[in-house]
């Protein structure tokens, strides 16, 4: 859960307690402490951190959760009982800065986390509540620290009540990651559940699914009647359309993209693949993938440089879309050539194109005469 829906829940927990005295039992995502065990020679974050490290930590490896501060567990009858904080407990949680608290974090685990901490009363007894965002990675510490009893590599997580150390044995990994499937898969279905209604209101021959990671688009062949896909360009510079877009929803600013009423919100860089007798990568797939296998940093310019190297061109100048046809070579035609699309002439590649570009860049003797200079290599990771 996140922080909203957490507030969410626990307004209706304390609504709850106040006008009926009702207490939910401890579960994966709710826990009661009585109050902070304090050491008077630290300090007040590092009080807070030895009582909730822990404890936030496997909250946010699980489903989020609720920590309500003031509450007493009667350990024979398991009864709860609103006791409330004493003024020491409160005014060392007044202290808390959340903000030094997520860089503590960023030490145990490389991340900061998102939580909450806040203040209620019921009649004139004062309580806290910690909210703990879950987490979309598995966070482990990367060092042993003693002080919070936490060990190296250490998994927490929240089950049954309790914190847990995922990989003690084979049997708690395999019930953890068992539980992280569920979960994976009830986010899956959420997504799914939710967008489906929506494109069978549309018409589900008109969607079409953009995967901006392989530079494929999805969707209902008409001709054919089948679902196929294609390859497109898209645009990933980071001020280029695409992630202004994702930039502008993740931000819910999508009317800020457009002024004109009926204005298409965004556009997508490039052309879908016709249909052709022979298969062929675009421009921008071929850099990734001779990126993927070369030892030296390169621009796309200098890759046209290669190309007329290898002679498949004779000016790398030329303009990938729509460009003047003589500037090829058509006797290597086995590695580039020009497609006609749906509005453009565009320049493609066979599979077969990588391997001798590779070759070329990777060949460092080579550097002087194909760019001027030589590339910079590769740092190693």
């Amino acid at each position: 859960m996140n922080l909203k829906e957490l507030k969410i829940r626990v307004e209706e927990i304390i609504k709850d307690l106040k006008d009926n005295g009702n207490f939910p039992n401890e579960n994966h995502t709710i826990d009661y402490k009585l109050k902070l065990n304090m050491d008077s020679s630290k300090d007040a974050l590092t009080n807070f951190m030895i009582n909730f490290t822990k404890d936030i930590l496997s909250f946010s490896n699980s489903d989020g959760g609720i920590i309500l501060l003031g509450i007493k567990e009667d350990d024979s009858s398991g009864a709860y009982e609103e006791v409330g904080l004493d003024q020491n407990n409160v005014a060392l949680l007044k202290k808390i800065d959340l903000n030094l608290v997520s860089q503590k974090y960023e030490k145990i685990c490389k991340v900061g986390l998102n939580i909450d901490l806040q203040s209620f009363k019921i009649g004139t007894k004062v309580f806290y509540y910690i909210l703990v965002e879950k987490q979309s990675n598995v966070l482990v510490p990367i060092n042993d620290f003693k002080e919070y009893k936490l060990n190296k590599g250490d998994i927490l997580y929240r089950a049954s009540g309790k914190n847990e150390i995922a990989n003690n044995s084979t049997t708690d990994f395999n019930r953890f990651l068992q539980i992280k499937s569920n979960e994976k898969s009830k986010e899956f279905m959420d997504i799914w559940s939710k967008l489906l209604p929506e494109m069978f209101d549309i018409n589900p021959r008109e969607v079409l699914i953009l995967n901006p990671i392989s530079n494929k688009v999805y969707g209902f062949n008409a001709k054919d009647k089948v679902l196929s896909s294609s390859d497109i360009d898209i645009d990933h510079e980071d001020n280029g359309v695409f992630n202004i877009i994702l930039n502008a929803i993740s931000a819910g600013d999508i009317g800020k993209i457009s002024n004109d009423e009926g204005k298409p919100i965004y556009k997508i860089v490039g052309e879908l693949k016709a249909k052709s007798s022979r298969d062929f990568i675009y421009f921008t797939s071929l850099i990734e993938k001779i990126k993927n296998k070369t030892d030296y940093n390169f621009s796309s310019n200098q890759l046209k440089s290669v190309f007329k190297y290898l002679k498949w061109i004779n000016d790398d100048k030329i303009k990938i879309e729509n460009p003047v046809e003589n500037k090829i070579n058509k006797d290597k035609s086995e590695f580039i050539w020009i497609e006609i699309l749906d509005r453009t002439h565009k320049i493609v590649f066979s599979q077969n194109a990588v391997e001798p570009l590779v070759k070329a860049i990777n060949e460092s003797k080579n550097h002087i005469d194909i760019f001027g200079k030589v590339l910079q290599k590769k740092q190693l990771k």
